[in-house]
């Protein structure tokens, strides 16, 4: 049985897209279990009015059973989110405690100190930590992503992410052992994208080397290699 759940990506920066993204979604509701708000679209906003788009989105899809992850993805991890370490700690805590989200995305390498204190924020909103780690430019060797994996689980995370550029199929082949490797110690808390066109099948993988979760979109990919989610079902309900 698959137990990859996926997760619609919601990256609209103003009220017209927002909406056309909840309407698109609406229209493909039983395609996705998880919706993925991406707060670092909304930068050039002040607090409040970034976390009135935030509650818009939550409030339309809690009362239809959607879990929530809320990701603020900074630049060097392939976002558009500018804050400073600082603001990024603050933006994390604020929004596990005054938000009804399910998961926190938190980067890894925005140091151990700032991760640990989301985390505990998290903790004591019930909510779940999802660390990530992306590189944009090139996939590690299989023991650094290992290594990184076993630190977000040092650090208290539930689900461990993982997404890297390939250069060659090789890279992709990695990403998909290093999967199978970490689902033995971990079980199914991995999730290990290969990115871009390349890498597509890591997308879509089942058995031992499925993740977690699988990222798609209803109106515009977030992402790289990004699938549209009615695919993504289809492919995991054959």
């Amino acid at each position: 049985m698959n137990t990859t759940k996926i997760v619609v990506t919601l990256s609209g920066h103003n009220d017209d897209e927002i909406k056309e993204e909840i309407q698109k979604a609406k229209e493909n509701i039983d395609a996705f279990d998880i919706v993925e708000i991406r707060g670092d679209v909304f930068d050039a906003l002040n607090r409040e009015d970034h976390g009135k788009k935030v509650r818009y989105i939550i409030d339309y899809f809690k009362p239809l059973n959607k879990e929530i992850i809320y990701t603020y993805r900074t630049a060097k991890e392939g976002g558009s989110g500018s804050k400073t370490t600082v603001e990024y700690e603050a933006l994390l805590n604020a929004v596990c405690q005054t938000m009804d989200i399910d998961y926190i995305d938190i980067e890894v390498q925005s140091g151990d100190k700032i991760t640990a204190s989301v985390c505990k924020t998290a903790r004591a909103n019930n909510v779940k930590c999802l660390m990530s780690h992306h590189d944009f430019k090139r996939t590690p060797p299989s023991g650094e992503i290992l290594s990184i994996i076993n630190k977000m689980h040092t650090l208290g995370g539930d689900l461990y992410k993982v997404a890297y550029f390939p250069h060659e199929k090789k890279d992709v082949d990695k990403v998909t052992e290093v999967v199978k490797s970490a689902k033995q110690k971990y079980g199914d808390r991995i999730i290990g994208i290969s990115m871009g066109e390349l890498g597509k099948d890591t997308r879509t993988a089942e058995g031992e080397a499925a993740s977690a979760l699988t990222y798609g979109f209803v109106s515009r990919d977030a992402a790289p290699g990004q699938i549209h989610v009615t695919q993504l079902r289809e492919i995991f309900t054959r």
